[in-house]
């Protein structure tokens, strides 16, 4: 009975989430009716996996589309290599050292392609999702598919994420949605260390962003919309965690903001870097405003910090304008 009323109000949520939160363009109220009733699902719905003389250890492939992520990248393949992963990776036309990264993990990658950055980025996810389709889906029971400077981790850290997956793979469901911890550079951070995952400590949630469907069973896999999208089969209840370090140092993030992701923006997709460009001055946020992560303690979802404060649109940025320099409160006020 439990499991019919689960499986029931799984698909109530899929209907509800379609029709409320759409792929592209999400608003405020959407994102957050979606966090909410995701979290109120997860609280009461039965996980059954198999015993463990009897699971099965699934095959898994990890996916990496890269650009630019030089000093990050060599940690994300060895994450996934760590936890049972074959790897492909693509390079997007990076102009750092991406492409000697690879090249020194090349023996250890079963897929690596180089695609000119006139490559539209937005048919990227499909070239990639058409690739995993016509030649890994029968070879791997498992595909794991975070952005270049993601690293997935169970609800718990008392197992691997590979052991995660496991249990996953030896359910009834099909695939997995993360919570994205949004790891952010502080002036806490020891620039003499090198590895962006040992210096920059500092994180918050961030509830209201786009959905991060980010695992699932190869058999699930469809086309994939900047893994937004849900897929087939049955959403996993609980939500894993994800470290996602999109801004590492200052000088990163303006490399960012002002070079590297200009010209992605069409209409209101990826419209925050260039939001970002018009008031740099917002993306510098005090150590204590966030939480700290020491390696090995339970990661926080509690939203301590409003991410609105930096990602948002015009219309949210206006309910931060007393916190701004001038010039940012006028440019916001217009």
């Amino acid at each position: 009975m439990l499991k019919a009323l689960a499986s029931i109000a799984g698909k109530i949520f899929l209907r509800l989430r379609n029709a409320f939160c759409p792929r592209r363009n999400l608003d405020r109220e959407r994102r957050e009716f979606c966090f909410s009733y995701e979290t109120a699902v997860q609280s009461f719905t039965p996980i059954n996996v198999l015993p463990t003389s009897k699971r099965i250890k699934p095959r898994a492939l990890g996916v990496l589309l890269c650009y630019n992520d030089a000093d990050l990248l060599a940690e994300a393949i060895e994450y996934l290599l760590a936890n049972n992963h074959d790897v492909i990776a693509w390079n997007h036309g990076s102009t750092d050292d991406t492409a000697d990264v690879l090249d020194q993990f090349r023996k250890d990658l079963v897929e690596t392609r180089f695609l000119p950055r006139d490559f539209d980025f937005y048919k990227l996810y499909e070239t990639m999702s058409e690739n995993l389709i016509s030649n890994y889906v029968s070879k791997y029971d498992w595909i794991s598919w975070p952005d270049q400077d993601e690293f997935l981790e169970g609800p718990s850290r008392q197992q691997t994420y590979y052991e995660f997956a496991t249990d996953v793979f030896n359910s009834e469901y099909d695939w997995v949605q993360f919570h994205n911890l949004l790891y952010w550079f502080t002036s806490e951070d020891d620039p003499t260390i090198a590895s962006p995952v040992e210096r920059i400590r500092r994180y918050s949630h961030f509830p209201d962003c786009s959905p991060r469907v980010r695992a699932w069973r190869s058999s699930a896999t469809n086309i994939r919309w900047f893994n937004h999208n849900p897929l087939e089969g049955e959403r996993w209840p609980e939500m894993g965690k994800l470290r996602h370090y999109q801004m590492r140092s200052h000088e990163h993030a303006l490399q960012r903001i002002k070079k590297d992701r200009t010209g992605l923006q069409r209409g209101r997709t990826i419209a925050y870097y260039n939001l970002m460009n018009t008031w740099p001055e917002r993306i510098i946020v005090e150590p204590n405003k966030l939480h700290y992560d020491d390696g090995t303690s339970e990661l926080s979802v509690d939203p301590i910090f409003n991410w609105r404060y930096i990602y948002g649109t015009l219309e949210e940025q206006s309910l931060f304008a007393d916190q701004y320099p001038a010039s940012v409160a006028e440019v916001v006020a217009k």
